[in-house]
């Protein structure tokens, strides 16, 4: 786990910097970002080895996000109150995991999406 870059996308300053201090903790490099277009220069900017994103960010949704990551290969799973009935069709497929969440259930699906990608990689 140690070294692995992480990118939070979520506007809930609170949460933001409490999860973003319990992963530090737990090893990982995190780079935070409450606005869309903040998101997306970040994960244009450095390597990202997961993300875990917020849907709606200060009034945006998230989904020229995941477009990026997608195509980059990037692994990354929702956070959101809302569940998986307020995703959009093409994401419906991606991980959710509902808030209010500990954060060893964030820790077990960066876990997994990391693991599922590169099994992926190594399927090619």
């Amino acid at each position: 786990m140690g070294g692995k870059t992480l990118l939070l996308a979520e506007d809930e300053m609170y949460v933001a910097m409490t999860l973003s201090d319990l992963l530090t903790e737990a090893g990982y490099r995190v780079l935070t970002a409450a606005r869309l277009g903040d998101a997306i220069g970040v994960a244009e900017r450095e390597r990202i080895d997961c993300a875990i994103l917020d849907i709606n960010l200060h009034g945006e949704q998230v989904y020229p996000l995941c477009d990026r990551l997608r195509e980059s290969g990037v692994p990354f799973f929702f956070t959101s109150a809302y569940g998986a009935e307020g995703l959009a069709e093409e994401y419906r497929d991606v991980p959710m995991v509902p808030k209010p969440y500990t954060c060893d259930e964030v820790v077990e699906a960066i876990v997994r999406q990391m693991d599922g990608a590169a099994g992926e990689t190594q399927g090619r």
